[in-house]
């Protein structure tokens, strides 16, 4: 905590530095071009790369026209803009954030008015950049930074005026100009959350809008990403249809489930990139989830979520899909946001962004966050704590641009893992325990020290929980070869250390005296006289097991420790080409990583309460002497499981993309991704009969550790994948598109550190289609899919005896679904998006060998048929708001449907539903933001999954105590922001 506070000390007093000092105008400088003379398009193709904006127009409108070259890039678009076009007769109209529509100008008949008027959102903040246009002409204007706009020369007439702006509702006014010298028309826009217009890069070498793409895909701007005040990455990720996200352990170690793929958790299927590169090449390496390494903060300007398998063409392992954050690089004025929250259960965070112009050729950016959180469930130390910068650089250039990116991310977090509850039907707590608060991570298991073999003890601290070490360096480079030619590389490097501290769940708790009768024979005991808990803190006696905190139980949990450092250095090169019908795409990806896991478990003995303490368990003669050490300072069993490696991989990936605009209306694409992977590492085999200490406790003996001997390993995989893809365009309200797909995901490195088999790649087969709507007062994204999967391997960390183990199982699955997202604006200020999946996902060829329990025969039990593990068949997510005045009042409501624990589908996890709300209030003058929320409002137990270490295929549950883990109980939240 102690270096990323410094370190977001230094960017808030770097970022104000820079504002004092760049804030102050430039001093005048000539503008006059160069006097060498190149084509139109080359001019327009420069300005695209260096604004990172895209036009769009038809060849014949710039072909054989030609105008200077410009001396340099003002960092002034529109500046520049009006330079490059000169005395052409075109017209340049903004229809979205990036895009910019290029038309020739009509003649102007001399006999015209004037309309003018201001354009603003639902609470009078002007909108700058906004159009306003006289449709069927190529007449209109933009607005200023107050949201004025003016359309000069306008002939008498009825005309229809069309206001629009990115990531609000068009609206349209009929009109009429006669005599009048000046005609007012002022427009107020409302909101459009489902951003039809807007432009979308991922999954995509063409920039498209959303109307236009044949892609599934959901995006978010930054001010729908505050709003929503995620608490986590995985909590963002809940507004994408198809995607079903498990959000309840924390901030980190969450699980993403893809139009029910089926999956042991984490983000097996989902490629995360941060700015088109990705965070980590293997998005579900144990213990490393991805989102483990990501977090949402005021840098982010948009998120871009791609479902389907079009993004096997666009990352590694992604048949699922992509989420791309892309951060902010600084726009053409100086702006800067300050934002402090805090929460009623010890929250306190710090957000901020600065970012601009620096000359006429440099932009920069620089933000990031400070965090300090006790924790909704708290295990009595700080539960979350740490923060992140990031800092861009961006030199723009006559063909393009150079950009440089870092980012440092120092955070601990606490991992939340199954609770006890009773009543699986209808869950509630156990006395002793809070469902909505309680947890079994605990101060008292805080500072452990575990002895080696070899004589030597592990020091770890549960307070440090979940302790992600990253940082990351970016370059990339754009640039115009001229001819319609144009490359793009972006080399990242990163290095990372996770060590992840948690407690894990096994058995389910035993009653007190149940579980001491199975741990050693009394009969094998000479002089045993009765069994002893005590507190291993005070060595304090227990009196009354049986009465123990109102429930006599006990826990043996897993206090799990790993490290594990990470490293890779990849390569993204594109080049493409346009054509007139045509853009073609070829791109070479090259990655180089590395992880490496040491991995020491050990089982502890806890009471059942909030915030346990370790317990001590003894055998006494009838004297009450000691005659059997159970247990030694809390720990049940030293060294349950043990692992060693070291982890390599290359992988070379080329890709070819054609998109081809066969009519104004039809558009196809087809992509092909051909990718060789080298896995190679080493893996440290494991003795099972060691000791540690004096060897007296049980706990002590028959402890797992390295024997000092590896075992080699070294695979190949190439795979392809292939999709094809064609949306049609009926008008600017209506669309269709469609898509069929074969994606691919080869195994991770677990596979060769618990196997010496090569095992299987994994091959996604995917259709999909969809419907496009966008009026007024109704937008829709809808789509219905079909997926099948094979080799599907579900890994498991069981529990037998008290020692963990390896399962390893294979299946194929086939899903059929739909998804929907839609907004409804019935009048003014009234908004109600609904954001829903309906699916259904089976197991195929499931079959699991057991032995039955009256016969002690092996026998093979047929599973085929049944749904798929944790995830539900209905997911729905509703968000009405009313906004008025400068106020904003928000609700929404997450419905789960029931899923089943087990392969078996012997038990379930009760559908749920949780209601939010919140209000907003927006100063304009004074560029202030308030913001209170309340998470969970009625404090609904909803669980999530249960007890994953003893329930995989048969979850063999009595209506006693059972373990699973619910969402987070009630928070208020309220936040102040300033925006400058």
């Amino acid at each position: 905590m102690r270096l990323s506070t410094v370190l977001t000390c230094i960017g808030v007093a770097v970022a104000l530095n820079l504002h004092a000092q760049v804030r102050r105008p430039p001093p005048p400088s000539s503008n006059r071009a160069a006097e060498e003379r190149i084509a139109l398009s080359r001019a327009l193709q420069t300005l695209q790369e260096a604004y990172q904006v895209h036009f769009i127009y038809e060849d014949e409108l710039v072909r054989k026209r030609f105008t200077r070259a410009l001396r340099r890039i003002t960092g002034d678009f529109y500046r520049d803009l009006q330079a490059v076009l000169g005395d052409h007769p075109i017209q340049y109209i903004k229809v979205g954030r990036r895009t910019i529509v290029l038309i020739l100008k009509e003649e102007e008949p001399e006999n015209r008015r004037a309309i003018i008027g201001r354009v603003t959102d639902v609470q009078g903040r002007p909108l700058e950049d906004a159009e306003v246009l006289i449709e069927g002409t190529s007449w209109g204007a933009a607005t200023n930074i107050e949201g004025e706009y003016r359309i000069a020369r306008v002939p008498e007439g009825k005309y229809t005026l069309v206001a629009r702006f990115m990531g609000y509702r068009t609206v349209r006014r009929e009109v009429e100009v006669y005599g009048e010298e000046l005609r007012v028309e002022n427009f107020a826009l409302s909101p459009d959350i489902l951003n039809m217009d807007e432009i979308v890069t991922t999954a995509a070498r063409n920039p498209l809008t959303k109307m236009a793409s044949s892609v599934a895909i959901t995006t978010a701007n930054a001010r729908q990403i505050s709003e929503r005040m995620p608490t986590s990455t995985a909590e963002l990720l809940t507004f994408i249809p198809g995607f079903y996200v498990e959000t309840s352990g924390g901030e980190g170690g969450n699980n993403l489930f893809p139009r029910g793929i089926p999956q042991d958790g984490s983000f097996r299927y989902v490629a995360m990139l941060e700015d088109g590169m990705p965070l980590y090449e293997a998005p579900e390496l144990a213990f490393a989830n991805i989102d483990i390494l990501m977090r949402v903060d005021a840098t982010i300007a948009s998120l871009e979520g791609v479902r389907g398998g079009t993004g096997s063409i666009f990352a590694s392992n992604a048949p699922g899909g992509i989420i791309n954050f892309v951060s902010k690089t600084g726009g053409n004025k100086l702006e800067g946001l300050v934002r402090v929250a805090v929460g009623d259960r010890g929250f306190y965070r710090l957000d901020y962004n600065y970012g601009g112009p620096l000359g006429r050729r440099w932009k920069f950016n620089i933000g990031g966050f400070a965090r300090y959180d006790k924790g909704v469930r708290s295990p009595k130390f700080v539960a979350n704590r740490g923060g992140q910068i990031k800092f861009n650089l961006t030199h723009l250039f006559r063909r393009g641009f150079v950009r440089f990116k870092t980012r440092y991310l120092n955070d601990r977090n606490i991992f939340y893992l199954p609770i006890p509850l009773q009543n699986p039907r209808d869950p509630h707590p156990i006395p002793g325990f809070d469902a909505n608060y309680g947890t079994m991570t605990s101060v008292h298991a805080d500072n452990m020290r575990f002895p080696t073999p070899d004589g030597r003890e592990i020091h770890r601290r549960l307070s440090d929980g979940i302790h992600p070490e990253y940082f990351s360096a970016t370059g990339e480079v754009a640039f115009d070869l001229g001819g319609n030619w144009s490359l793009r590389n972006i080399l990242r490097v990163m290095k990372a250390h996770i060590d992840f501290n948690a407690i894990f769940s096994l058995d389910n708790p035993f009653p007190a005296i149940e579980f001491a009768d199975s741990i050693y024979p009394a009969d094998k005991l000479p002089g045993f006289a009765r069994w002893e808990y005590r507190y291993a803190d005070t060595h304090e006696p227990i009196r009354d097991p049986v009465g123990l905190n109102g429930n006599g139980l006990v826990a043996r949990n897993g206090w799990w420790a790993v490290s594990k450092p990470l490293s890779s250095i990849a390569n993204h090169f594109q080049i493409q080409k346009q054509l007139r019908r045509h853009s073609l795409s070829a791109g070479i990806y090259l990655s180089r990583y590395t992880a490496n896991d040491f991995w020491y478990w050990h089982n502890i003995l806890m009471e059942v309460k909030d915030a346990p303490r370790l317990l001590d368990l003894v055998a006494l003669d009838s004297s009450g002497n000691e005659i059997l050490a159970v247990t030694r300072h809390g720990v049940q069993q030293f060294g349950t499981f043990y692992m060693n490696a070291r982890n390599r991989a290359t992988l070379v990936a080329g890709s070819l993309v054609d998109e081809w605009q066969l009519s104004d209306r039809l558009r196809i694409d087809a992509g092909i991704r051909i990718e060789h992977n080298r896995f190679s590492g080493e893996v440290e085999n494991v003795g099972e009969d060691f000791t540690v200490g004096d060897g007296t406790a049980l706990a002590e003996q028959k402890v797992k550790f390295g024997n000092g001997t590896w075992r080699p390993y070294a695979h190949r995989f190439t795979e392809w994948a292939v999709s094809v893809g064609a949306n049609y365009t009926f008008n600017d309200q209506l669309a269709i598109y469609g898509r069929i797909s074969r994606g691919f995901r080869t195994p991770d490195f677990e596979q060769w550190m618990f196997s010496e088999e090569r095992g299987f790649s994994q091959y996604v087969h995917q259709m999909e289609s969809g419907l496009k709507m966008a009026t007024d007062l109704f937008a829709l994204f809808g789509a219905v899919f079909f997926s099948r999967v094979n080799h599907i391997p579900f890994v498991d960390e069981v529990v037998r005896d008290g020692r963990i183990y390896e399962e390893k199982r294979f299946a194929e699955s086939v899903t059929l679904g739909s998804e929907m997202e839609t907004v409804v604006t019935p009048f003014e200020g009234l908004q109600l998006s609904l954001i829903g999946t309906f699916q259904n996902p089976l197991l195929e060829n499931m079959r699991f060998t057991t032995v039955d329990p009256a016969t002690y025969r092996k026998m093979t039990v047929e599973l085929s048929g049944n749904r798929v593990r944790r995830i539900p068949q209905v997911i729905l997510h509703v968000r009405p708001s009313y906004t008025f005045k400068g106020f904003k009042i928000f609700g929404s409501w997450q419905y789960v449907g029931e899923r089943y624990v087990d392969d078996a589908n012997t038990a379930e996890l009760p559908d749920f539903g949780v209601l939010n709300a919140g209000i907003i209030y927006r100063s304009l003058e004074d560029g202030i933001t308030l913001m209170a929320s309340v998470s969970n409002l009625t404090n609904t137990i909803g669980l999530t999954e249960g007890n994953p270490r003893v329930e995989q295929v048969f979850a063999n549950r009595n209506d006693r105590v059972f373990m699973a883990r619910p969402i987070l109980g009630r928070t208020i939240t309220i936040s102040a922001a300033y925006t400058f």
